[in-house]
């Protein structure tokens, strides 16, 4: 314990001494979010009421106000034994599709497009049988020789959602995780391994019937979702340059929760080969641990406490700040991992257990459909998410914090400057902030925090003297500081 305060004091330290908003801009933000996958097979048999205020608790600014949203493109769910991780698919046969399935996973994509979401994506487990090797949707790899009809069904599928659904699919992910199977059969959820000797040509296959649809324009390609950033670096020789103009963005997880000397490393990997792509982060959960994540990794357990939702914050930080990035996507955003039974032990659902897993902000009742509870149950990681998906939008710009970038996010737009700072620690401290463009007329308007009492409250605005504003940050706490600027 000694020598984590040791470690921590520069930290703050730095912090008591102040910082500064510097002037150039960093990155552009692109998106906010997290996954469909597999929650609506069981919410859609909730009641209206119910997916309704779902609905708005993940889409509308009330709520979280999320930026992105990930429909999974079902395969089929065969050899699939969880009936939640089975998605319907609309494949039957080339050409033949049955357009009223997945009426799950399209109520809530639809819930999404309804509430304003701006970016929604269209991502791909498995293929339909036709194109894995083994006819399942798991435990198979990609069939070789099949790749313009794997395309013909993508693009006919988007196709039929964005111009008879009219749902505005942004991207498409053809293959996510394509370094697994997620076999052997039956499997816990869909999955098509695609070797990286194989991702060109199914990225070509798909990008060719997109064009044959006019949808390149609309529809952008991202790949290649790889599990960890080393998996990824070691694929891209194989196949990305062959596909570089195809691919619209270069998307990886981080199941490997790097460093951030490991991430920079990845990022500036792919600046030296892609210098035109943006990498985002497109998926990562599943880890429990201390507030500031110094012990992150791929790990069970459920904590639903301040702790878990400062976790992954930090984690959020580090994509941002430490490596630039401009997109953020969670994994599943709703989730029946909780680990325990509500109804039998009023705690359960606010307390931490090693028994559920840390994959998503809201929980439900596993045993819904044998008990009748339809309660949803919302955790601090929401919360904390909610500070982002509420103020970190597309078009936003991103300003470097001298000193401690690595704690305060600091967010312009064009009627607003915002700052974002995490206390991982049990201390108060008080960051006086100054901003390098003195010509900025800056007014405190909102200040919202998120602590183990709070949700999301409205607290005290900060006070400016001698140039700084005074920012507290209470122990355990993601604090947001909204200012209007003014000529």
């Amino acid at each position: 314990m000694a020598s984590r305060t040791f470690i921590f004091l520069p930290v703050l330290f730095e912090l008591a001494h102040g910082a500064t908003v510097l002037s150039a801009a960093a990155q552009t933000f692109n998106g906010v979010g997290g996954s469909g996958a597999w929650w609506p097979y069981d919410l859609y048999h909730f009641p209206e009421s119910a997916r309704q205020n779902l609905s708005n608790l993940l889409f509308s600014e009330q709520g979280l106000g999320l930026s992105s949203y990930r429909y999974n493109l079902g395969g089929g769910g065969l050899g699939v034994a969880t009936p939640a991780r089975a998605p319907e698919t609309f494949y039957v046969s080339q050409g033949v599709y049955n357009w009223s399935a997945d009426a799950q996973g399209l109520y809530f994509l639809k819930a999404a497009a309804d509430r304003g979401v701006p970016q929604l994506t269209a991502f791909v487990n498995s293929g339909p049988y036709d194109f894995t090797t083994n006819g399942q949707s798991c435990g198979g790899v990609f069939k070789n020789g099949t790749e313009a009809g794997y395309g013909q069904y993508i693009a006919d599928t988007l196709d039929h959602i964005i111009n008879t659904l009219h749902i505005p699919i942004s991207y498409l992910s053809p293959f996510n995780e394509p370094d697994s199977s997620f076999g052997p059969v039956p499997c816990g959820q869909e999955g098509m391994q695609t070797n990286p000797n194989q991702r060109a040509a199914v990225i070509t296959g798909v990008y060719d019937k997109l064009v044959a649809k006019g949808l390149q324009s609309k529809v952008g390609i991202m790949a290649d979702e790889s599990s960890n950033l080393g998996l990824a670096r070691n694929g891209y020789a194989s196949w990305l340059p062959q596909v570089l103009d195809k691919v619209a963005v270069i998307c990886h997880h981080t199941y490997d929760f790097p460093t951030d000397a490991s991430y920079l490393s990845y990022v500036n990997y792919v600046k030296s080969i892609a210098p035109t792509k943006e990498t985002w982060m497109s998926e990562v959960c599943c880890s429990v641990g201390a507030a500031d994540a110094s012990d992150r990794k791929w790990s069970g357990g459920y904590d639903p406490t301040i702790r878990g939702g400062l976790h992954f914050a930090t984690m959020m930080m580090q994509s941002f700040i430490v490596v630039q990035e401009p997109h953020y996507d969670f994994w599943t955003l709703v989730s029946s991992m909780i680990g325990c039974s509500p109804l039998d032990n009023p705690s359960c659902a606010s307390s931490i257990n090693t028994s559920g897993w840390q994959d998503g902000l809201i929980y439900y009742d596993p045993n819904y459909a044998q008990n009748g509870n339809y309660a949803l149950y919302v955790t601090k990681h929401y919360w904390t998410m909610k500070h982002f998906g509420n103020f970190v939008k597309p078009g936003f710009v991103r300003h470097a914090v001298n000193g401690t970038d690595t704690k305060i996010l600091a967010v312009e737009s064009d009627t607003t400057f915002t700052l974002l700072a995490i206390n991982a620690y049990t201390t108060q401290t008080t960051i006086p902030v100054s901003f390098q463009d003195t010509s900025l007329r800056l007014q405190a308007t909102h200040t919202y925090r998120t602590s183990a009492t709070e949700d999301f409250a409205s607290v005290a605005l900060p006070v400016l003297s001698n140039g700084s504003w005074s920012l507290i940050l209470a122990p355990t706490s993601l604090t947001t500081w909204v200012f209007s600027k003014s000529n």
